[in-house]
């Protein structure tokens, strides 16, 4: 048998894996937001507001991709009060606002705040400093150097815009020169010193007897067109002597109408001319038979002349009946506040040059002349003097308003006194007399007194501070005697415990 010899042989395998090294993708790149920087167009300092603060935001950096959230708090920090808050985000690199409601006085800070709406941390903000400084609507007089200020402000309660383009209006006269022989020339004109109405009584009358310089005015809505109607009355005395030592001739009065048929637009009436009489120095318009319609009152109550009006700017003479008061010191004001004009006349027994009563009445009593019919309400706690002529050092009230100095809702009474002295500058004050609902009580230093600071007869009412009661001011200052004796110019504020001077302000006009 044949042996077979087989070789044998080991066949190995190897298997083998193709492997890839993990690699581990590079961060995204990320672009660093640049560090939020922004201006304001009040980075200058302290802003001075009256009511709408005008905020405008600018970016100074680059704006971030997401955009920005502005953020604005505006707060009264006077009363710890927030007035406004704001949070917006927007894709734009500016902001403009203009914030309302800053109308109180006092002070007022705004917070800024600009944040990157995708990175929080990214943000920047300021605080700006705001002051409400209240602006007394006074006119100054050095604009007017010929008008008669005493009877501008005489028997007003506050300011007066007759052609409604909000700036308050005077009305007055003025003379040619204080001896010129040409009648005076009624005016209104507005505190910044323009001419918007004026009436020449030669140019309407030209037979009209000269020397008619001095003019009584009074104005209402005769005709019942919305506009006011005024009322002149022309009192005519003339000096016809040299060096003082001839006589004064009284000439009579002229009294007309300026009826309006549109705004500033007045048609002349003559209503009287009576060149040998002397009627009265007077006129009031008032609706004295309460017909719905106001008439005029050529002389006093005593004598009661009047013009009943009839409409359609029809007028018939008449005499009204027993007086419903003793005239003395009026205004005109709503009273009961029932929506209609009250006559307010406050009653003091006069004393003549020598110092004698004119009258055996001593009361002192301010009468009230409603719809209703008249009321009369003792003045008490201090006599007052009234006098017919200012003969050497004497006190003499010549002036009536009415305000709610206590926060009681009724109207309580303010005396203005004039004192005169001799070879020595006058001084002016005011006194404040409580409503009790059955008189009015003298209330001692209600109204701060300050004998240095600048005086006048009447006070006039106005909301300074827009806290929502009025307050007292003087109408008129000389901006030429601002630092000069009796100068500074001041308000007075109403605290409800007392009416405060209060120098902090800024003259509007």
């Amino acid at each position: 048998m044949k042996k077979v010899l087989f070789s044998s042989a080991i066949l190995f395998l190897w298997a083998c894996t193709k492997t890839e090294q993990t690699t581990t993708p590079p961060p995204p790149v990320v672009i660093q937001e640049e560090s939020i920087k922004f201006s304001t167009n009040l980075d200058t300092g302290t802003f001075y507001i009256a009511d709408t603060l005008p905020l405008e935001i600018k970016m100074n950096s680059t704006l971030p991709t997401d955009g920005v959230v502005y953020s604005i708090t505006s707060t009264w920090t006077d009363s710890s009060k927030q007035i406004f808050k704001l949070d917006t985000t927007l894709k734009e690199s500016s902001l403009s606002l203009k914030i309302p409601g800053h109308k109180r006085m006092g002070n007022y800070s705004i917070l800024v705040n600009v944040s990157s709406k995708k990175t929080s941390t990214n943000n920047s903000s300021k605080t700006i400093g705001a002051i409400n400084i209240p602006t007394i609507p006074a006119v100054n007089v050095d604009l007017f150097p010929d008008l008669n200020w005493n009877d501008h402000v005489a028997g007003k309660n506050t300011l007066y815009d007759f052609n409604q383009d909000g700036v308050p209006d005077i009305i007055t006269y003025k003379r040619v020169s204080e001896k010129s022989t040409l009648p005076a020339i009624f005016e209104i004109k507005d505190y910044l010193g323009k001419n918007i109405y004026s009436f020449n009584l030669k140019n309407f009358k030209p037979s009209i007897r000269d020397s008619l310089h001095h003019i009584i005015i009074d104005y209402r809505d005769l005709n019942n067109d919305g506009y006011f109607d005024f009322g002149l009355s022309y009192m005519g005395e003339w000096w016809t002597g040299q060096n003082g030592l001839s006589p004064v001739n009284y000439i009579g009065n002229y009294i007309c109408l300026l009826l309006s048929n549109g705004k500033l637009q007045y048609q002349p009436l003559e209503i009287l001319d009576e060149p040998n009489k002397a009627l009265s120095f007077n006129l009031t318009i008032f609706d004295w038979d309460f017909d719905g319609k106001d008439d005029v009152l050529l002389s006093d109550l005593n004598r009661g002349d009047y013009l009943k009006n009839l409409g359609d700017n029809k007028f018939l003479r008449d005499q009204l009946t027993k007086p419903p008061f003793k005239q003395s010191i009026g205004n005109k004001l709503d009273f009961d506040k029932d929506g209609k004009i009250d006559m307010i006349n406050l009653y003091i027994n006069q004393l003549d040059e020598n110092n004698r009563y004119t009258s055996s009445d001593m009361s002192q009593t301010l009468s009230v002349l409603s719809k209703n019919g008249v009321t009369n309400y003792p003045v008490v706690g201090k006599k007052l003097n009234k006098y017919i002529y200012f003969i050497g050092e004497v006190e003499s009230v010549e002036r009536v308003n009415l305000v709610d100095g206590d926060g009681d809702g009724d109207l309580d009474l303010i005396i203005g006194s004039a004192l005169s002295k001799v070879n020595a500058p006058w001084e002016y004050k005011q006194e404040y007399f409580e409503n009790t609902g059955s008189q009015f009580e003298y209330r001692q230093n209600f109204i701060e007194y300050d004998k240095t600071l600048i005086g006048e007869l009447q006070v006039w009412t106005f909301d300074i501070d827009n806290d929502g009661d009025l307050d007292l001011f003087y109408p008129t200052y000389k901006k030429s005697n601002l630092n000069g004796p009796k100068g500074a110019v001041f308000w007075w504020e109403n605290t409800k415990k007392g009416f405060k001077i209060n120098k902090n302000f800024r003259l509007k006009y």
